[in-house]
């Protein structure tokens, strides 16, 4: 039942709640097994209290480490991605939430009347590279070296994902890292709102 509910990392703090204690008495065992009882009902009761709190709610827990301040993933990210990552099913997580960050690159091409090829790297050289032009999607006014730089830089990024997203999705990869999963989805939650931004400069 607790694997089915919890993640990997919920379900191993479970088990070792508790610990090993060293009792001589008849009474002292009694004693140590209630209070071992009752420190398993506590984690339980907190498990479930956190679970409930996230579910339906579009937010997600960061597992197996505190969030950092009030950081919270972006919405289209969590809908995707939140509770797959709060189960445990990080790699199909990180895949779900690239997919939906290349899906809005699309969106926004499709919104300037923009040819779609594919949906890999040249997509997001033609979305983003500013090379001897003025890309569809632009991240500032692009009116400086250092901000046709930075334009580069983001696109970069948008490339990384992409072959991230193709090994995850032709490979059989393992991703058993909470860490790593979260970090992946910031930085797929980070894009989306360079996305969400660009709208600004819309011309």
């Amino acid at each position: 039942m607790l694997e089915e509910a919890f993640s990997p990392d919920l379900v191993k703090m479970f088990q070792a709640a508790g610990g090993t204690r060293f009792t001589t008495s008849a009474q002292d065992r009694y004693r140590v097994y209630i209070e071992y009882l009752e420190e398993k009902k506590q984690l339980l009761e907190g498990f479930i209290r956190e679970h409930e709190r996230f579910a339906g709610t579009g937010e997600t827990a960061i597992v197996g480490g505190k969030p950092i301040g009030t950081y919270k993933l972006h919405p289209e990210i969590s809908k995707v991605s939140g509770k797959l990552l709060n189960d445990g099913h990080f790699a199909p997580a990180v895949e779900e939430a690239f997919k939906r960050v290349i899906n809005e690159v699309k969106a926004h091409m499709v919104r300037k009347g923009e040819e779609i090829y594919d949906g890999g790297a040249s997509l997001m050289g033609h979305a983003f590279g500013v090379d001897s032009r003025v890309p569809p999607i632009k991240f500032n006014p692009l009116t400086t070296t250092e901000e046709k730089d930075e334009q580069r830089g983001i696109m970069h990024l948008f490339i990384g994902i992409v072959g991230i997203r193709n090994r995850k999705a032709h490979e059989n990869v393992i991703l058993n890292s909470p860490e790593r999963a979260v970090e992946y989805l910031g930085l797929a939650s980070l894009l989306m709102r360079l996305l969400d931004l660009s709208r600004t400069f819309d011309t």
